[in-house]
């Protein structure tokens, strides 16, 4: 914190103790500070990060602090009340750029020699204050990982992120006032004059490590104790539909072994900035195939129209076809009415004859 470009990722953990250790090993290692906020674990969790206090490890803070035992709401999982402590402590700090990190999560630049430190370094230096990640979640594909195993050695395949994970825009530069995290769950730092890095970084995600993990974590630590307001909003969506019978150790021939040069040449390939014009592109076409469409049906309904005054004109013609035979019978009546001469009917039937032949 002292070199004069210091760094902070502020994670909060909660009964990560397999873990925690090993992502703020990785983040000290990387030139990275962290700020810890333990939200009452009941686990090891505080204990598998001492040997980093002092060496990087700024704080571990019990969040949010109660005297005593901690009660039930001060346990229940408040994502919003989380990442708002998150965006008051990113401005006290004193970091130059800061991280919403997660416990379970190992951040890396697109730059495979460069620290992640150095990366965002670059970042700055290359005039942007934002950075967004994309997400690769690892699933284990084994259930033998056992206390102290590389996680990133042990489980290898991935998937990429769910489309309702994509934005993550969770590093930035610090800016006068707070940013903004609450109304995106942590997904997205806002502020004004936001500049977003064009090329996301690789954010590698471990969220389950085994059968018994997935089942404590999903059944008793997570599901139970999200706040029912934030489910309401659409919030940690993240185990909806998982059964208790469900199997969280994958298949790996439905996953995609972690090629980290790969990742990054595609991550590169397709930057923020060209997928910017794919959406635009993607929009035009939509537009232009909607205005074809509408035209289309125009064209459509005039070629009805066409077609019902042509039904209506060959039926005026057979009408009046129709009222010339007509005619023509009572024409041919009234001349042999007239040709019989009587002498009662030869005035008014003249008269009737001149009407029909239109003198």
């Amino acid at each position: 914190m002292t070199d004069g470009f210091p760094i902070v990722a502020i994670i909060a953990a909660y009964n990560e103790a397999d873990i925690i250790g090993q992502v703020v090993g990785y983040l000290v290692e990387q030139g990275i500070g962290v700020y810890l906020l333990d939200h009452h674990s009941t686990d090891g969790t505080v204990a598998a990060v001492e040997p980093y206090r002092g060496r990087g490890l700024i704080a571990v803070e019990r969040f949010p602090e109660e005297s005593g035992a901690p009660s039930e709401e001060a346990t229940r999982f408040s994502l919003a009340r989380i990442v708002a402590r998150k965006a008051e402590l990113a401005h006290q700090v004193g970091a130059t750029w800061c991280i919403n990190h997660d416990a379970d999560e190992f951040q890396e630049g697109p730059w495979p020699d460069l620290t992640l430190r150095d990366a965002i370094r670059m970042v700055d230096a290359l005039g942007y204050n934002a950075i967004d990640f994309a997400v690769l979640n690892f699933w284990p594909t084994h259930d033998d990982l056992k206390p102290g195993d590389d996680i990133r050695g042990a489980f290898r395949f991935y998937e990429p992120g769910e489309a309702w994970n994509r934005l993550q825009i969770r590093c930035w530069k610090r800016q006068a006032e707070p940013v903004e995290l609450a109304s995106s769950g942590g997904h997205e730092a806002v502020f004004p004059g936001r500049r977003i890095f064009p090329v996301r970084f690789i954010l590698r995600h471990y969220p389950i490590r085994g059968q018994a993990h997935g089942e404590r974590k999903v059944f008793r630590e997570r599901r139970p104790r999200y706040a029912l307001a934030e489910r309401e909003r659409g919030w940690h969506v993240q185990y909806e539909g998982i059964g208790e019978d469900h199997r969280f150790v994958r298949d790996p021939a439905a996953l995609t072994e972690y090629d980290p040069m790969a990742v990054r040449r595609d991550l590169i390939a397709r930057h923020r900035g060209a997928e910017e014009l794919e959406w635009q592109l993607t929009a035009r076409q939509q537009a232009l195939e909607a205005s074809l469409q509408a035209l289309e049906r125009q064209l459509e309904d005039r070629i009805r129209a066409i077609g019902d005054l042509e039904g209506n004109l060959r039926d005026r013609d057979r009408e009046r076809e129709l009222l010339r035979a007509e005619v023509a019978t009572l024409r041919g009546r009234l001349d042999e009415l007239y040709s019989s001469r009587s002498w009662r009917w030869t005035a008014p039937l003249r008269g009737m004859q001149r009407l029909f032949r239109g003198r």
